[in-house]
């Protein structure tokens, strides 16, 4: 067992230095969101429109342990991932088994679902690793039922409402598994679950404080971000099978059958470790797959409703080894593994399959994270003494702020009445009253009427396009103004 966790905790740490060196090495760019989240680390609040404070705060201690860099803050992803990883082998080994749990811990660090999440630094982060804490604290309460482990268990979700609003539904989850689990229900009449709810919210109150002095705004612009006009089976279908390929399917598959199999193991034969797995999990799925039938599901929303099932599922492999069925188990493994495997590397190093499909850049995942740097390059190249910088997309805001020299604020400028992010909540546009601007529109159009109402006038300077080095194929386009006198408003309410 001692042996087994070396090999473990030694295999986690040479996966942190190898992210350590693809980070540093990558020739990946920050995505928009990175940029964004790192853009409101410069701007200190206790919660933000889109989310709750956590990205932020940890942009911030390693920008300022590390310097205003992209290897400062995807280190942040590397530091969180390897943390969520110890705390996933000990939940193995010490709730279900120690002959499997190197080799579940390995399969964990490979998953490309996860290994991205160790150099991409958005909130998915700190969710997962809180959420790992959470699953933790729930298999020792069970396994031990001792009264203070409800303090720690509304401390993490106190972390995780700071994380992401996702944490609300998990806090519910946990309700959930007191509820259908005989053996823990007894804490309903128990003051200690009540005070650890307490303490959820003193933990939590960052954001609770925030929503109420801002008009309630990150919970409205949660709810306003499904579309109105949409087809259902299309966004379902681009939803599940989107996690299917990122997930990569065995591993899906053993997912999706581990969350089914927990109603009949926790509720039925009593295990109350699938009890937990139950509660944490297929909730979660089915809540993501109505809101894609609602209009909006994206392939990482449930990532952190995968990490019970997927300790249950190879814990179940390992049963079924023992019960005589190696084959299967050896295939199951196998098959895992080996898709597993390219899909890891292409995640990483995506060039050669885009060679051998010959894809277009404007098909390539990649593009959100490449040409950012020669954007700032013709912009710096348009700056006059006395003007600033303005865009009308957050993630293009966000890159140039990044990626020009010495950092300066840019702002971003309003399309319509309704297309709010965080910027209009923390960004001063006082110091813009008469002054003159570089305004950066996405494609090669006109400049929307709202942004130009913005100016006394405007005036189109040129277009600019992102192209492949080696063959010259455009995949973005970007027009260039100059905007005269700004005389719009100061703050996001006028």
């Amino acid at each position: 067992m001692k042996r087994q966790r070396t090999i473990a905790y030694l295999a986690i740490l040479v996966a942190f230095v190898l992210n350590a060196f693809y980070i540093k090495t990558t020739h990946l760019l920050l995505s928009p969101d990175e940029a964004y989240y790192w853009d409101w680390a410069r701007h200190p609040s206790l919660s933000y429109l889109d989310m709750g404070p956590m990205i932020a705060w940890i942009n911030m201690l390693m920008v300022r342990i590390m310097g205003s860099t992209a290897f400062a803050l995807r280190m942040g992803a590397d530091i969180f991932a390897s943390l969520s990883a110890l705390l996933f082998f000990e939940i193995y080994n010490r709730f279900f088994s120690h002959a499997t749990a190197l080799l579940a811990t390995l399969l964990y660090l490979l998953n490309p679902l996860v290994a991205a999440g160790a150099f991409i630094e958005t909130y998915y982060v700190p969710q997962i690793l809180f959420m790992t804490a959470l699953l933790f604290l729930l298999f020792e309460l069970n396994e031990t039922q001792k009264p203070w482990l409800w303090y720690p268990i509304g401390f993490v979700l106190g972390l995780g409402i700071l994380s992401h609003h996702m944490f609300f539904f998990f806090s519910l989850e946990v309700v959930l598994f007191v509820v259908i689990s005989a053996r823990n229900r007894h804490w309903l009449w128990k003051k200690e679950p009540y005070l650890g709810a307490l303490i959820t919210v003193a933990t939590a109150s960052p954001v609770f404080i925030w929503n109420l002095t801002h008009g309630l705004g990150m919970f409205k612009r949660a709810l306003s971000l499904m579309p109105a006009h949409y087809n259902p089976w299309f966004v379902f279908t681009n939803f599940f099978f989107g996690d299917m390929g990122l997930v990569t399917p065995f591993v899906f598959i053993l997912l999706i059958y581990v969350m089914v199999y927990s109603i009949r193991r926790g509720l039925f034969h009593h295990d109350e470790r699938f009890n937990v797995i139950l509660a944490t999990s297929l909730p979660t799925f089915v809540f993501i797959c109505f809101l894609a039938f609602r209009g909006r599901a994206e392939v990482n929303w449930p990532s952190a409703g995968f990490i019970a099932p997927f300790i249950g599922g190879v814990y179940l492999l390992e049963e079924t080894y023992r019960a005589g069925h190696r084959k299967f188990v050896f295939l199951s493994f196998a098959l895992m593994f080996l898709t597993m495997l390219p899909v890891f590397y292409f995640e990483h190093y995506p060039s050669w399959i885009y060679k051998r499909l010959h894809l277009p850049p404007q098909n390539q995942f990649t593009r959100r994270l490449r040409g950012w740097n020669r954007l700032a390059g013709q912009v710096e190249g348009l700056i006059q003494p006395g003007e600033y910088v303005g865009a009308t997309d957050y993630g293009i805001t966000a890159e140039l702020a990044f990626y020009l020299k010495g950092q300066p604020a840019v702002y971003f400028l309003k399309v319509n009445d309704t297309a709010k992010n965080a910027y209009w909540f923390f960004q001063d546009r006082s110091v813009l009253k008469g002054k003159d601007m570089i305004i950066v529109d996405r494609g090669n159009g006109t400049l929307n009427p709202v942004t130009r109402s913005l100016f006394s006038r405007v005036k189109r300077l040129g277009t600019f396009d992102l192209t492949e080095r080696s063959s010259g194929t455009p995949w973005a386009s970007f027009t260039f103004y100059r905007g005269y006198d700004y005389r719009g408003g100061t703050s996001w309410t006028r």
